[in-house]
C-alpha cells in the first residue's frame, strides 16, 4: 500500500501527497538545486496513515528514494570530486500537524526555516497551537535554523534560491508564503486553495488574514506585469491556479461571509466551540470560521447580523 504519491509540478519542483487518515491530503514540495533541496512542509508524520499496511511511512525515506531514482539526490563535491548527498533545507509554511508531522526526521542535519513573525507562537506552547495534541500526534523537537522575515529574499551558503519568504498571518500567526521567482509559483501553505475551506480557529485572526491576503494580492498583480502569470501551490487542494484570480475569490468571500452573505453550508461543535461554513455560491473557496473569530472581525468592520446558534443537534467534532 502506498501512503505518499511523487509527480513533477515543474522543472524544478516536485509534488508530493500524503495519504492521511483524517483525510487532509497536505501538499509536501520539494524544490531542486545542485547543491540543495528545498523542502516545503513535511505532512503529518509516519503514524497517521489512512491505510495501515503502508510500504514506506518515513517522508524522509520515500523523498530520497524517489529524488535518488531521479538522480537528484547527490552532487559531486568539485573540491573532493566525492559524491555526497545534498543538503536539506526545510520551509515550514505554517506549524499546524499535517505541515510538521515529519519534521523530527529532518531536525539533526537539515537548515529549518519559519515565520519570524510570532516566535512566542512556536516556541510557548507549540503542542497545542499546533493541534498535534488534539489529535495524539507527537509534537517534533527541533531547532529553527533561521526565522523569516517579511519579503526577505532567500540564499543559503551563497546560493541564490530563487525564492522570496512573505508573512502572511491569519490562519495561523506563523503562517508564510513563498514566492518562487524562477517558476513563478506562489507557495501559499493553508491561506488559499480551493473546494475546501479556510481554518479561522482559535488561533486564527480574520483581521490578519484579510490585510495579508490584500498585500499578497498586490505583490502578485505587480508579479504579473512581467512573463507568465503566477501560480498558486497550496499546502492542499491546489496546486496551479491562477494567483492573481484565486486571491481575489478568497477576498470577495471573505467580506461576503462577515457581511452575512455567503452560504452557511455546515455547522458543528469542535472542541466545544460553535464553528460555521461559509463558502461561496459556485463552493469553491470559503471559511469555517469559529463563532467568536467571525464576530471579532464582523465587529472590527462594523457588520451586524444575527449568527446561528450551534443546535443541540449538531455533530461535534
Amino acid at each position: 500500500m502506498v501512503g505518499f504519491t511523487f509527480e513533477t509540478l515543474n522543472k524544478s519542483t516536485y509534488k508530493i501527497v500524503q495519504d492521511d487518515i483524517l483525510r487532509e491530503l497536505p501538499f509536501i514540495y520539494v524544490k531542486v538545486y545542485p547543491t540543495l533541496l528545498a523542502l516545503i512542509d513535511t505532512g503529518c508524520g509516519p503514524n497517521h496513515f489512512r491505510e495501515e499496511a503502508v510500504e514506506e511511512t518515513s517522508i524522509r525515506k520515500w523523498l530520497e528514494s524517489n529524488l535518488d531514482k531521479a538522480g537528484q539526490l547527490t552532487y559531486k563535491d568539485p573540491g573532493t570530486g566525492e559524491t555526497v548527498n545534498k543538503h536539506w533545507l526545510v520551509f515550514i509554511t505554517h506549524t499546524h500537524y499535517d505541515h510538521i508531522g515529519g519534521l523530527f526526521e529532518f531536525a539533526d542535519d537539515s537548515t529549518i526555516f519559519i515565520s519570524g513573525y510570532s516566535q512566542e507562537y512556536i516556541l510557548k506552547d507549540l503542542g497545542c497551537n499546533s493541534l498535534c495534541c488534539a489529535f495524539n500526534i507527537p509534537t517534533p523537537k527541533f531547532n529553527v535554523g533561521h526565522w523569516l522575515q517579511h519579503r526577505e529574499h532567500l540564499t543559503f551558503r551563497g546560493v541564490d534560491l530563487k525564492l522570496e519568504a512573505l508573512l502572511t498571518p491569519g490562519h495561523t500567526p506563523d503562517e508564510i508564503a513563498l514566492y518562487d521567482s524562477e517558476e513563478k509559483v506562489l507557495f501559499a501553505g493553508d491561506s488559499l486553495y480551493e473546494q475546501l475551506p479556510i481554518y479561522i480557529i482559535e488561533t486564527s485572526d480574520m483581521m490578519d488574514y484579510i490585510k495579508s491576503m490584500n498585500e499578497v494580492l498586490g505583490y502578485v498583480i505587480k508579479k504579473n506585469e512581467f512573463g507568465p502569470r503566477v501560480v498558486t501551490a497550496a499546502g492542499h487542494m491546489t496546486h496551479d491556479r491562477d494567483s492573481e484570480l484565486l486571491i481575489q475569490e478568497h477576498i470577495k468571500c471573505f467580506w461576503d461571509t462577515i457581511a452575512g452573505k455567503s452560504v452557511l453550508t455546515n455547522q458543528v461543535e469542535m472542541r466545544g466551540l460553535n464553528v460555521l461554513t461559509y463558502m461561496n455560491e459556485t463552493k469553491n473557496v470559503g471559511f469555517m470560521c469559529v463563532e467568536s473569530k467571525l464576530r471579532a472581525a464582523m465587529a472590527f468592520y462594523g457588520f451586524e447580523w444575527d449568527v446561528p446558534a450551534l443546535p443541540a443537534t449538531a455533530p461535534k467534532v
